[in-house]
């Protein structure tokens, strides 16, 4: 996490203590604390370690939701 760093709303994040992607929906200014949101939708969560979503990370997250897609068909 950066500290001059502001996530912004449906920025992909990377939650490193779940290796969980999901895009931003909170942000509490006051604690630094984001809310995520699963990217194919679902309960959010408030992620304990988290850092921006590099090239390789989306890459990563858009296989595996079309992999997720793939098993719904």
């Amino acid at each position: 996490m950066v500290d001059d760093w502001v996530p912004q709303p449906l920025e992909l994040i990377l939650d490193t203590e779940l290796d969980r992607f999901g895009v931003v929906v909170g942000w509490d200014q006051a604690t630094r604390q984001i809310t995520l949101r699963p990217l194919g939708g679902g309960r959010t969560w408030r992620p304990a370690c988290y850092r921006r979503a590099t090239a390789t990370d989306r890459l990563r997250a858009r296989v595996s939701e079309l992999n997720r897609e793939g098993r719904r068909w």
